[in-house]
């Protein structure tokens, strides 16, 4: 009896055991699927906390310029979520990465100097001095040149990338600002404010070959066309977007945006436009098949350094006066996001945006001709030498709508005024021996100083009031 109780037993046990290793191997299986899925998350959700680059297989990361925190905050945009934040140079303005998105040019405009950050490890690995008051960069589309637009000394210092260091200087205009490249690279434009007027460099000889006249009032950024024919440029007094047919030569339609001076960028299949008006508190989206507006955003006050995703389906907007970051979802063109940002944001960038296009590795491989590097030039038909020797008696904070700055002159002599942020903003004040004068009264209104030539005696008072949507202030130089 007792064997015929043991054999059942013992396969039961046997059966028992069989089952317990099938469930085994299901659970591990189970578990298995969960713990990929696992990392995939984690790998997304951790990309806020680690350093990533830009390869082909992640998406591009957004970089913004804070100008009065002196950093560059680095936006996962899967996340929104800061990746890193990179301490620059003074009073950074703009920002451009190369078109391989292996690099990020911060432009510090106090400290005249460009930023080159590592987007792999994004730690700045050199910094290059550049001209008087640089503004604007951008690269050829082979990533071969980078173009910093010197606005107070009139010139644009030109950079091997590759070698990352300066081969030449070109002289433009008065008062250039930003640039563009044509889509095969062999051309670069340039908008020169207080000219009215583009100058086209050609990227061979590192010269002006020819410049595009009455793009009037105050041509400021700008982007370019997929196809090369047409340059859509801001102009900041009339606010407007100006089309310039490069075959013409010539500005050949107008189209009515918002206030103030404008950053521009194209979808990268040209089919639409989106205007950061600075002076108000929207962007301006245009149609640019039939040329119209279709609609404006708000998005806060102030915003300024607009960019555009390569995938089409995003718009970064860094809103100046509300220290924040807005993200516009283009298939809907509404606001989807808002992030914090350091002190002043004033401009962001990604791989694309405003015109440069996706990096060729051929273009890159062939061989460069060789540029003999060529000195600063010693002398300029602007005046900017004997600009340099004047010095700066008091500078006023930046004045936002109805706020005022008031100075007394108290010795004579000859005073320049202009203003920090739109240096083309110039007037004239004449201190001669005399009683002393009532109050003076200065308006700041269109981008003008109203009187532009002021005539008075020692010990009078002169009051600035900005009468402007955007903010100006008055630098005082003798």
């Amino acid at each position: 009896m007792i064997r015929h109780y043991l054999k059942p037993s013992y396969g039961m046990l046997i059966l028992v055991t069989l089952l317990l290793l099938v469930v085994s191997a299901c659970s591990s299986e189970q578990n298995a699927q969960p713990e990929s899925e696992s990392k995939v998350n984690t790998y997304n959700a951790g990309r806020a906390e680690e350093s990533t680059g830009t390869e082909n297989d992640q998406t591009p990361l957004v970089y913004v310029n804070n100008r009065e925190a002196n950093t560059v905050q680095i936006i996962d945009p899967t996340t929104y979520n800061v990746v890193s934040t990179v301490n620059v140079g003074e009073k950074p303005t703009y920002v451009q990465l190369t078109p391989d998105g292996n690099y990020a040019y911060v432009v510090n405009s106090k400290s005249e100097e460009v930023s080159i950050i590592d987007t792999k490890s994004n730690v700045v690995i050199k910094t290059i001095p550049v001209g008087k008051s640089p503004k604007g960069v951008n690269f050829t589309t082979d990533g071969k040149w980078a173009y910093v637009i010197n606005e107070g000394e009139d010139t644009v210092t030109v950079i091997d990338v590759v070698e990352m260091k300066e081969t030449t200087v070109i002289q433009t205009g008065k008062f250039p600002h930003n640039g563009i490249s044509s889509p095969d690279s062999s051309k670069f434009y340039v908008t020169n404010t207080a000219s009215n007027s583009i100058s086209v460099i050609d990227t061979e000889s590192q010269s002006v070959i020819d410049t595009i006249e009455n793009v009037n009032d105050l041509p400021h950024n700008l982007t370019i066309t997929p196809d090369g024919k047409t340059l859509w440029v801001t102009l900041t007094k009339s606010n407007a977007i100006g089309i310039v047919d490069l075959e013409k030569g010539e500005m050949v339609e107008t189209i009515p945006v918002g206030k103030g001076h404008h950053v521009i960028d194209l979808t990268n299949d040209g089919k639409l436009a989106y205007v950061a008006n600075i002076g108000g508190n929207d962007v301006t989206v245009i149609d640019t098949g039939s040329k119209k507006v279709m609609k404006s955003i708000r998005v806060g006050q102030g915003p300024h350094g607009i960019a555009i995703t390569p995938d089409n389906k995003e718009v970064y907007v860094p809103v100046t006066e509300e220290n924040k970051l807005v993200v516009i979802d283009i298939q809907t063109n509404e606001v989807i996001e808002t992030l914090e940002t350091n002190a002043f944001p004033f401009f962001t960038a990604t791989v694309g945006s405003r015109g440069t296009a996706y990096f060729t590795e051929a273009s890159m491989t062939e061989k460069q001709d060789s540029n003999e590097k060529t000195t600063r030039p010693q002398g300029t038909s602007n005046g900017s030498q004997q600009e340099s020797s004047k010095t700066e008696i008091a500078n006023s904070p930046l004045l936002k709508t109805s706020e005022s700055y008031m100075y007394t002159f108290k010795e004579t002599g000859d005073y320049t005024i202009h203003c920090a942020p739109h240096p083309y903003m110039t007037m004239t004040v004449f201190v001669k021996d005399g009683e002393k004068m009532e109050e003076q009264i200065v308006e700041i209104r269109d981008y003008t100083y109203t009187p532009e030539i002021l005539e008075i005696t020692p010990g009078t008072t002169v009051k600035w009031v900005n009468k402007d949507t955007v903010q100006h202030n008055a630098v005082i130089e003798k």
